[in-house]
């Protein structure tokens, strides 16, 4: 890779990293209900939920394991085998590996079910699959954990999947952001949540509609989803068992269509709640799509260039197309930032890219431009504002 190249790959690896936190102002102190959903889920229930009043997620669960621990640690059924990690990342907080079997599903279940509460796991709940067995859900301290038992290619694998919901992620959902009174936050990145609410989802529905509303949240119009292409016996795939293995009952469609909300809050960021309906329980995803420049948190004296038009909002990132000379916008910020008491630090250009850092104090921001068609586009990064 030459070092041209090199640079444009650097400024967009700047935003796509920046693409996964979220501004200290945005925050707040997220409840983790305890509860299982097995424990407190009431069939049929359409009463609106109560908001929570749990006490928020301790960082000291941040301590429950790594994900080679996870892996290391957990049982193999009986004529079973561990394969290597599907997804293997020390720094991140999910991952998966795989278990291949010559057992039956049924007395894969029966094991697994017998032995991991010895470990500590509380099944949450199981879902029938499709593929001949059953999907387990499983709570340890802040790890969430499902077992995908079924067939694949004639043989019974067991696909291990879990998220470890890390507190610094947790709690990174939008300030004044409700929550009822029972539920679970299953999964948590940088600008997006998964909760499992032991709630009708329709009441679900009603309590972020009116809650929302009435912090003056503005409900915007939601795109359409795009339709499926599959139709007929398209949709069915036959699977084949081996001799004398019996399947566990086949899961079935469950034909309730998904709630989908898209708010507008009151500092312009915008945030879309996709409510699933799950038995008698609700699945609420959420995800926040920054729109607000002040939400990206760069310095104060690190101007934007007149007349940029944004692209893109990240925590400590921000990117815009800019109808401009390259040179008049490398001199503008060299003059400003300078104005401003900036250093700077590095400098790469030439004649399709800028690459500049700049110091203050303990605080660093990265300047790039990148020709893009008739315009130019302007990143500007700050990795020492990101919490």
């Amino acid at each position: 890779m030459n070092r041209k190249n090199w640079i444009i790959f650097m400024v967009v690896l700047l935003f796509l990293v920046g693409a996964c936190s979220l501004p200290a102002g945005t925050i707040q102190n997220i409840p983790q209900n305890t509860s299982s959903p097995e424990a407190t889920s009431q069939p049929g229930i359409a009463t609106q939920p109560e908001i929570a009043t749990q006490p928020p997620l301790s960082g000291g669960l941040e301590l429950s394991g790594s994900q080679a621990d996870i892996q290391k640690s957990f049982p193999v059924a009986p004529d079973s085998q561990m394969t290597s990690p599907d997804n293997y990342d020390p720094n991140d907080t999910s991952g998966s590996f795989t278990i291949q079997s010559q057992s039956t599903p049924d007395a894969v279940s029966k094991y697994y079910r017998d032995n991991l509460p010895k470990q500590g796991w509380t099944l949450r709940y199981t879902d029938p699959n499709f593929t001949g067995g059953e999907i387990q859900y499983w709570r340890k301290f802040n790890i969430y954990l499902s077992l995908d038992i079924g067939f694949n290619e004639g043989q019974l694998r067991i696909q291990c999947q879990y998220d470890r919901v890390a507190s610094k992620y947790a709690q990174r959902l939008p300030k004044d952001f409700p929550l009822p009174g029972q539920f679970e936050m299953v999964q948590a990145e940088d600008s997006s949540w998964e909760f499992y609410i032991p709630q009708d989802y329709a009441a679900v529905t009603n309590f972020y509609t009116q809650q929302l509303t009435s912090q003056n949240w503005k409900e915007a119009p939601t795109p359409q989803p795009m339709e499926g292409g599959c139709g007929g016996s398209d949709c069915v795939s036959t699977l084949t068992f081996p001799p004398g293995v019996t399947p566990m009952p086949t899961a079935t469609f469950d034909m309730r269509q998904n709630n989908d909300l898209t708010f507008t809050m009151p500092d312009g960021n915008e945030i879309e709640l996709i409510i699933t309906p799950h038995q008698n329980g609700t699945i609420l995803d959420v995800q926040l799509t920054l729109k607000n420049i002040a939400s990206a948190g760069l310095p104060q004296d690190v101007p934007i260039y007149p007349g940029a038009v944004v692209q893109l909002i990240t925590p400590g990132n921000a990117s815009f197309q800019v109808n401009a000379d390259m040179n008049t916008i490398k001199n503008y910020y060299e003059d400003q930032l300078k104005a401003a008491g900036w250093t700077l630090d590095t400098s790469y250009v030439d004649s399709g890219s800028v690459l500049e850092d700049w110091v203050k104090g303990n605080q660093k921001v990265s300047i790039g431009i990148v020709s893009s068609g008739n315009n130019l586009q302007l990143s500007i990064g700050c990795s020492t504002c990101v919490p």
